[in-house]
């Protein structure tokens, strides 16, 4: 009986995780390829001069971002990001 509780416990514990990393990677994912904004959970891993081009890696999940992030750009932010999860590239999105 108490075998049984300890694997309820664990397998709820082990879905509670699961979805909170799905939720945080969704997050990431949709305001950096569909917003065109820099990620909030994702850390830059290495980044260029301008700012915030880069790459910006999370657990188990990257974008290699592009984009306009000086002052005097006309147009800040992202103009282009690729994804990627556990290392394959899943999509790269481009503003028009």
């Amino acid at each position: 009986m108490k075998n049984k509780q300890t694997a309820a416990k664990f397998i709820s514990g082990l879905i509670i995780i699961i979805l909170i990393w799905g939720g945080i990677t969704i997050f990431d994912y949709r305001r950096v390829c569909h917003n065109f904004e820099r990620p909030v959970f994702a850390v830059p891993a290495e980044t260029a001069d301008d700012g915030g081009s880069g790459i910006y890696k999370g657990l188990g999940y990257a974008f290699d971002i592009e984009g306009n992030f000086m002052p005097e750009d006309e147009f800040p932010g992202v103009t282009q990001a690729r994804f990627y999860l556990f290392g394959k590239m899943i999509e790269e999105s481009v503003r028009d």
